[in-house]
């Protein structure tokens, strides 16, 4: 093993990792309820470098490669288990209060001081030749298939938050949390390859070490980012649980004799009230309030003298698209009208009058749609 190499990886982890974690934990916050759940997930987040930083410090200054390498790798399996649960815990907490209950918090940390418990009985009572051949192998292969599970369980949480988004955001609001996903990937990446890494020859062991670095940059980057638009998601996701507690608490089941379809009272509207709500939208449509931006779905309902629940299942059901997909097919159409009628116009100046967030943005969904750019559907129309 190249020692100083080894050595000086660690240290600039490390120095990392305690500059990282110091800042998750002890950094300043504006004072805001809103910012609760931001809060804790910064606190996990800082706990897991630590944690990671606490391994770190045990392989810098006691060099357990070198005196017992299998029983430093046992440790890092250890140490891994608890940091995925954790990194996947902070992650959750950012896209919905009731993803992280105690009682789940409780049974991972239950299930992180079984698997170290399994490990240190394995240590002491497994004959050496198994210990060095077989049982690491085994442990990490159960840290990987965990792993897999915490990001899958990640994975599910983002996409349920992005359906929140497309049902309350004109916008695509979802592009504030996609790091999220790009960040699981490489976790799951990271975390999978440590597992791998931590069998390679001592004279490689520093490349898992410094592969490591930009993985903490990009997170705590990441997460100083987040900051600046959270008050923007947490609206969306604070709505919906908050409709979601309501609707558990309220809740009238009724059979419909016809089909035996249960059918909730919170969804139910009388055929009047349906009426009433088509045409207050399409009065809304006429009036080209779609072309107003940072639109939301309260503010439809608002509008409509009607509430979220009504406006979202009424868009859903007579269009078949979420709230996002409707406002932007309103907005494609209006576009496409200006175009007919004007088709001299810049593409540039036609998105800003459809309020499209951004001229690329505007073509690349015309695109998506039509199968032709703005300005090769302008040519089409016209000749």
């Amino acid at each position: 093993m190249e020692l100083e190499i080894y050595h000086y990886s660690l240290c600039v982890s490390l120095t990392l990792l305690l500059f990282f974690s110091f800042r998750f934990l002890f950094g300043k916050l504006p004072d805001k309820q809103i910012f609760r759940q931001y809060r804790i997930s910064r606190m996990l987040m800082g706990i897991a470098l630590l944690d990671l930083a606490a391994n770190y410090s045990v392989h810098l200054f006691l060099t357990p490669r070198l005196a017992a390498p299998i029983n430093a790798i046992l440790m890092n399996l250890c140490t891994y288990w608890l940091a995925v649960w954790l990194f996947g815990s902070a992650l959750m907490m950012l896209l919905g209060k009731r993803y992280v209950t105690r009682k789940r918090f409780i049974r991972h940390i239950a299930g992180w001081m079984a698997y170290c418990i399994v490990v240190l009985i394995l240590w002491c009572y497994v004959p050496s030749s198994l210990l060095y051949s077989i049982v690491p192998i085994l442990l990490a292969v159960a840290f990987c298939v965990y792993a897999v599970g915490v990001a899958h369980k990640v994975f599910a949480t983002f996409r349920k938050a992005t359906c929140k988004f497309d049902n309350y955001y004109s916008d695509d609001a979802a592009v504030y949390i996609r790091w999220m996903s790009v960040f699981t990937y490489w976790a799951i990446v990271f975390g999978v390859g440590q597992g791998i890494f931590t069998f390679v020859p001592d004279r490689y062991v520093y490349l898992w070490i410094i592969s490591a670095i930009p993985f903490y940059i990009y997170l705590y980057v990441s997460y100083a980012n987040y900051l600046l638009m959270y008050e923007h998601v947490a609206d969306a996701i604070n709505t919906y649980e908050d409709k979601e507690e309501y609707d558990i608490e309220n809740v009238v089941e009724n059979r419909d004799r016809d089909n035996g379809q249960t059918i909730s009272s919170t969804t139910r509207i009388s055929k009047q009230q349906e009426e009433m709500l088509k045409s207050n939208i399409q009065k809304w449509i006429d009036d080209k309030e779609f072309t107003k931006g940072g639109l939301t779905i309260e503010d439809i309902a608002r509008q409509t003298a009607s509430n979220r629940t009504y406006v979202s299942h009424f868009v859903n059901t007579h269009y078949g698209m979420s709230f996002r997909e409707w406002i932007n097919y309103l907005r494609l159409q209006y576009a496409k009208d200006i175009m007919l009628k004007s088709p001299d116009k810049s593409v540039a100046d036609i998105a800003l009058e459809s309020c499209y967030l951004s001229t690329s943005y505007f073509s690349r969904i015309f695109k998506e749609t039509e199968g032709l750019a703005p300005g090769r559907w302008i040519e089409e129309m016209c000749h």
